[in-house]
């Protein structure tokens, strides 16, 4: 786990919001907005709307860099990036999405890759995935399975791609198209995995045709901290659900599996500057809500607890948290030269 010294700092900053601001800070790599429950596309690359309702807290996170930020347009592909720091975002319209969900999860992901070929500095380490109607289709034609498929047909041509994953979360919304977003630095991190559960990438055959390509978690090293981004993480122990029908009880083994992946990453003192919380049903998080303060206690800012499905069906929650650790006092970004 040990990596070389890193002699940047760390090149943005998460800050959870209750509503996007009226005009985008200069320094914006994204402003992802939550809360509608059809979102489309915008003209802007930084602004990505994610079509999950929202049912409780922040539905707003604003992503900052610590330097100048560029954005625009190259082919479907919006991109915001600093010297350091990079979000991309590609959406995959319905029809295709329904037509084929294997082709439309292969096309976006190669879109993907041969844009980050053509920018060989960048490594992305976390990606979100937005799938409508995951659930459609019986069996092995699914739309999250065929999903999978397509991912892995291009994630898989490269030699020991299971070594290099980025954090990812795949949740399913009201919108009927496919929404993928990614952050990249300069620096690929490590790959942290669970010991309480089987990596996601060596799941058996009974969770479909493919097992999905993510890693559990990814660690940065900055010069004046540490990132622990964690993957959707959901109450599998082995690679077995746990606990089905009992929300509560599955949000406190997401809690005792998200403390094993800060075990795993090293070291104490890991705070959350934001969290997300993923429920199927609303009545679930008045059911988990005692659990649910378990797991604010770690986090600065209201979680935001959003409706979406899960990938499996008797999974009934999901969270995704970024931890941060300081060495040395963060920059402002609004103060930045």
């Amino acid at each position: 786990m040990t990596m070389q010294p890193v002699r940047i700092a760390r090149p943005y900053q998460l800050t959870a919001l209750f509503s996007p601001p009226a005009k985008l800070p200069a320094r914006t790599l994204a402003c992802v907005v939550h809360g509608a429950p059809h979102a489309v596309g915008h003209h802007d690359p930084r602004i990505i709307n994610v079509a999950l309702p929202l049912l409780a807290g922040t539905g707003v996170e604003l992503w900052q860099a610590t330097a100048a930020v560029e954005h625009g347009w190259a082919g479907e592909i919006g991109y915001a990036h600093s010297s350091d720091a990079l979000f991309v975002q590609l959406r995959i319209a319905a029809p295709e999405l329904t037509d084929d969900p294997r082709a439309a999860s292969r096309r976006a992901y190669a879109l993907l890759r041969d844009f980050f070929a053509a920018r060989p500095q960048w490594h992305w380490v976390r990606v979100w995935n937005y799938i409508g109607n995951i659930h459609a289709g019986d069996g092995d034609a699914e739309r999250y399975r065929q999903f999978n498929l397509g991912r892995a047909d291009v994630l898989g041509q490269t030699p020991d791609f299971t070594r290099q994953l980025p954090a990812a979360t795949a949740i399913g919304t009201a919108a009927d198209d496919l929404l993928i977003y990614v952050l990249a630095t300069r620096q690929a991190g490590v790959q942290i995995e669970n010991p309480r559960q089987v990596s996601a990438f060596h799941y058996p055959r009974q969770y479909g045709p493919q097992s999905p390509s993510f890693s559990r978690a990814r660690r940065l090293d900055w010069c004046d901290g540490h990132d622990l981004i964690v993957s959707g993480t959901a109450s599998i122990v082995g690679h077995e659900t746990l606990h089905a029908g009992n929300p509560t009880a599955q949000l406190n083994e997401i809690i005792h599996n998200i403390s094993e992946l800060q075990r795993n990453a090293g070291g104490q003192g890991w705070r959350a500057p934001a969290a997300k919380l993923f429920v199927r049903d609303p009545a679930i998080f008045t059911r988990a809500r005692a659990a649910l303060e378990t797991l604010q206690t770690r986090v600065q800012h209201p979680i935001s607890v959003l409706q979406g499905d899960v990938c499996r069906t008797d999974l009934a929650l999901e969270a995704e948290v970024l931890f941060q650790r300081q060495t040395r006092p963060a920059p402002d970004p609004a103060r930045a030269p």
